[in-house]
């Protein structure tokens, strides 16, 4: 009996205890003494990207640099020469003004979160003064005036040769009809 005894009774307690204790706890909640709130994280995407802000930087300042270098050139040279460097002058201002647009476009976007995008408005803001700096407008209108000039002084002593020309003869001809009739 005792073998029979012992294998029921050993189970038999164990599932008494355990039923007991089920009984006596009831249900229970979880809880914890820190509880963590979920948090949304917000991504936001560059419109534009540091190392291409700086390139453009980099092209505004070779533009801003061949214009002023274009622009010291110019009273040395004949019309033609001064022509070609005035198609030039006209590209590079174009090319720096298309660079402005498009930083001034970004610009205008980063005005939205400048904390985030302050790299786009300092780089403006540098192409900005480059071309405030530069005032290409203003050399070209005087690179203008220089070539009107040019075309002037060729064109001043050709005509008043035709008119020494023309009033040659006649008053080489009025001179010796003065002569002959006296």
């Amino acid at each position: 009996m005792t073998g029979r005894f012992g294998k029921l009774l050993i189970p038999g307690l164990v599932w008494m205890n355990l039923s007991l204790t089920l009984h006596l706890m009831g249900e229970t909640e979880a809880a914890f003494s820190t509880q963590e709130t979920s948090v949304t994280m917000a991504y936001s995407m560059a419109f534009v990207f540091p190392a291409t802000i700086q390139q453009m930087e980099e092209q505004a300042k070779v533009q801003a640099k061949e214009i002023g270098r274009l622009y010291r050139v110019y009273e040395d040279l004949n019309q033609e020469e001064a022509l070609l460097l005035k198609e030039k002058m006209v590209e590079g201002n174009e090319a720096l003004q298309t660079l402005h647009r498009k930083m001034e476009s970004y610009y205008q976007e980063a005005l939205i979160d400048p904390k985030e995008f302050h790299y786009v408005i300092e780089g403006f803001l540098k192409v900005d003064k480059l071309v405030g700096d530069i005032d290409a407008e203003e050399e070209i209108t005087r690179l203008e005036s220089y070539i009107e000039s040019l075309q002037g002084a060729e064109e001043t002593p050709v005509q008043p040769k035709k008119a020494d020309e023309e009033a040659g003869p006649a008053s080489v001809d009025n001179g010796k009809q003065e002569g002959e009739s006296e």
